[in-house]
């Protein structure tokens, strides 16, 4: 009787023990699709992780592109406003200069109509000439600078368009998807700055250099108005041409000073060639 007793007692202890290990693996199992669950959620984050970093990295390269594109443009329109205010000063001078060469060709009267002058012939030749050089020579230059000013205020927007934009943005973004060692970062096709090279700048150059002729000559007008003017008086002739000869030879040497500086192309100032 003991020992039946003590099998039933184990035998219903053992039961037990297997029905909490089948409860055990029931929870093992639910636990194991819970992680399968957990592990596919994770696989699903990681791949929308994945996705969004790529995402990210595009609109990190379009933003990038995009400001460089802003700095192009900015840089294009300072370099359309330099230019603009370059032509405008030289414009602005020419006609000033002309404008008083004429003032003094129409007002100045130094001899009687009806009368042969007292003046030589030379004389008065050399102030005809110095005058319409003068006139000629700022003239020509302020209209050269001025039909450029028109130019490159009507152009200058073209290179910062949409469509020049659209195209820089996919360049650089194909740019940075096909990237190799070895490849150089793509650049806006057409700026200003190379219109301005291949297009005004030899014009700008022959406008700079009529106004640099022109300021000693009409120096030169002003020694002859002087003689014919003053042709009485030795002394007033004689300081307004003194004065005249110092005038031109300070503005010789602001343009050795400064003209040539001006003149030269913006490659010739960091030592390239020009193109």
């Amino acid at each position: 009787a003991l020992d039946t007793s003590l099998s039933r007692t184990w035998r219903e202890e053992e039961r037990s023990w297997r029905v909490e290990d089948c409860e055990w693996r029931a929870q093992d199992m639910d636990f194991r699709v819970e992680e399968r669950d957990w592990w596919h959620l994770e696989h699903l984050w990681r791949q929308e992780n994945r996705k969004w970093r790529k995402e990210d990295i595009e609109q990190r390269v379009l933003e990038n592109a995009r400001w460089i594109w802003l700095r192009f443009v900015e840089k294009n329109r300072r370099d359309v406003e330099e230019k603009s205010e370059q032509l405008k000063s030289i414009s602005n001078l020419s006609a000033l200069i002309g404008g008083f060469a004429v003032v003094a060709f129409v007002e100045l009267q130094f001899a009687n109509p009806d009368e042969t002058p007292d003046q030589s012939p030379a004389l008065i030749v050399a102030y005809a000439a110095t005058t319409a050089l003068t006139v000629a020579l700022m003239l020509n230059s302020m209209v050269l600078c001025s039909f450029m000013l028109c130019s490159i205020l009507r152009n200058g927007k073209i290179y910062v368009s949409e469509d020049e934009e659209a195209d820089y943005l996919y360049r650089c973004r194909r740019f940075a998807l096909e990237f190799q060692d070895g490849d150089v970062p793509p650049q806006p096709k057409r700026s200003f700055e190379k219109h301005w090279e291949t297009r005004c700048e030899d014009d700008w150059r022959v406008a700079f250099r009529m106004f640099t002729i022109g300021v000693p000559v009409f120096f030169s007008n002003m020694a002859f108005v002087s003689w014919l003017k003053f042709h009485y008086s030795y002394a007033a002739a004689g300081t307004v041409t003194a004065i005249a000869v110092g005038a031109t030879a300070m503005w010789l040497h602001t343009q050795n000073n400064w003209g040539w500086h001006i003149a030269r192309t913006g490659r010739q100032r960091t030592g390239h060639p020009t193109v």
